[in-house]
């Protein structure tokens, strides 16, 4: 189950783990369970945690950026799910849905933050003939983005910035005809201090869409099972402290946008979001590698590629972590403390 030939930039088994950081996959691990090995932190442990999650989010996703290109895809988000659709479609759809939001059309520039390998990016580029600029701070993460965009021939729709999204100083005020995020800015030290700059980059009048991971109002702190589930989606998806829905839109309103609509958005489902994770559509095999099964699959396969010395290891230990996020996703779902589409659309006012 290596690449094909015929397409060499999708990752298979004996490509996992090798590309980014070949030997250093191990000292990548302890690096990152030295942050994450506790549930119960100090206050002080916590500060820590959150002013270091710059580098937590860039290990974390130098870690398992070939493991979700081959169980997920090309794009790095949840979307919500539609009877009779599969994965792809359901992706397909929902980014489609985020360019007529923001009013993505030709001869506009507009703003993909956080971008992974660039699948949302050419979806919405393709879609809506705007050129859409990829932003992210790993590099691993925009090495094959570029690859899947020459690939597909999308040079001049396409193109990529490293940086991070808390200090955006390549880019200058007022730039981008539209901005959006899926699923990046839970990885933040703040929130407010992304939607600062992605206020500072936006032309008045512009529109932002940002699809965000959040604790829901169902969540109870005081609760040790909510606790622990929250834990687990925390250290199997690199983000140093998950916020409620309320303390993302309060940031929000902070920095000066006109808040328009902001809602649980995996509520425009047929069926629950996490449905692809417990199972749905094995027919197809993108979907059956994010089933239960083909997570198990995956596993074993990886422990003997591993033993035998075909990846390097510690490859099976990162896909332990992942699947233990995938886990506190699905408790998460089920028990309605969580979601990864708490989308707010926003818009930054003319007189600014």
């Amino acid at each position: 189950m290596a690449a094909s030939p015929d397409d060499p930039v999708v990752p298979g088994f004996t490509d996992i783990g090798k590309k980014p950081f070949g030997g250093r996959i191990q000292e990548n691990i302890s690096r990152y369970e030295t942050n994450f090995g506790q549930e119960e932190v100090s206050e002080q442990q916590k500060k820590e945690r959150v002013e270091s999650s710059k580098s937590l989010a860039d290990s974390f996703y130098e870690l398992i950026t070939d493991f979700y290109e081959y169980g997920y895809g090309r794009s790095f988000h949840f979307a919500p799910v539609l009877d009779g659709k599969s994965r792809a479609e359901c992706i397909a759809e929902y980014e489609k849905s985020v360019a007529r939001t923001i009013q993505a059309k030709p001869g506009m520039k507009i703003l993909d933050i956080g971008c992974g390998v660039g699948g949302p990016q050419r979806e919405i580029a393709r879609y809506s003939g705007a050129h859409v600029v990829g932003m992210n701070i790993q590099a691993y993460q925009l090495k094959r983005a570029r690859q899947h965009t020459e690939k597909e021939g999308l040079q001049k729709s396409c193109s990529y910035i490293q940086s991070d999204f808390c200090h955006m100083d390549k880019i200058e005020d007022d730039t981008y005809d539209g901005v959006y995020i899926f699923e990046a800015s839970c990885h933040a030290p703040s929130p407010v201090d992304v939607y600062r700059e992605v206020y500072r980059v936006m032309k008045p009048g512009a529109y932002f869409v940002d699809s965000n991971w959040t604790m829901t109002d169902s969540y109870d702190p005081h609760n040790p099972e909510h606790k622990r589930i929250k834990h687990e989606i925390e250290i199997g998806n690199g983000i140093t402290e998950l916020r409620t829905e309320q303390e993302v839109l309060e940031a929000m309103r902070t920095v000066g946008f006109e808040v328009i609509e902001f809602k649980n958005c995996h509520r425009d489902g047929d069926l629950p979001w996490y449905t692809f994770l417990v199972g749905k559509g094995w027919c197809s095999l993108q979907n059956f590698r994010a089933s239960p099964v083909g997570r198990w699959m995956t596993h074993a396969v990886l422990s003997v590629l591993e033993s035998v010395g075909m990846v390097p290891k510690g490859t099976s230990q990162v896909h332990t972590i992942l699947m233990r996020g995938c886990l506190g996703l699905i408790a998460g779902g089920k028990t309605d403390i969580f979601t990864p589409m708490f989308r707010l659309v926003a818009r930054k006012p003319l007189e600014s």
